[in-house]
């Protein structure tokens, strides 16, 4: 199985709707082994996820996917990970949850620059901002507000 060939022909599936790979591995869940590849996008209907596992699946050879193996086509959805400084400058203005030794839980991202985040929290009812490092985020996700 060559993961790297798996990507190169589903790059130019994605592209033609303007979607990229954010991550292609294997993993064990439950006992069984799956690829599991993730698109790069917020929000995907159904059918066109199908659509797009089924061409892929029909580019696929013998050698491209181990038959131990099951394939888990998924988009990374609303509440992604933010971990590189350009994921978190593309977060500016958005709701996110951050932990850090300053402060951990939810709050607007208001601006990232020179590696300092500056986020809008409500604490028991009273808007403040605070300021943490970039550095110093031990785990940074974009969050849905309700």
């Amino acid at each position: 199985m060559n993961l790297e060939k798996m990507k190169e022909k589903l790059i130019p599936i994605l592209a033609k709707k303007n979607l990229s790979i954010y991550s292609i591995r294997t993993k064990r869940e439950y006992g069984e082994k799956i690829v599991e590849i993730l698109i790069d996008t917020e929000l995907m209907d159904i059918d066109e996820l199908e659509k797009i596992h089924l061409e892929f699946q029909e580019t696929l050879s013998d050698d491209d996917l181990d038959p131990d193996y099951f394939l888990e086509l998924s988009s990374l959805g609303a509440e992604r990970p933010l971990k590189t400084a350009e994921e978190m400058s593309k977060a500016v203005g958005r709701y996110i949850y951050l932990e850090s030794p300053k402060y951990k839980g939810y709050g607007t991202l208001i601006t990232f620059e020179d590696g300092l985040l500056v986020l809008e929290v409500n604490d028991k009812g009273r808007i403040k901002k605070i300021e943490i490092k970039f550095d110093d985020a031990r785990k940074a996700r974009s969050a849905i507000k309700f």
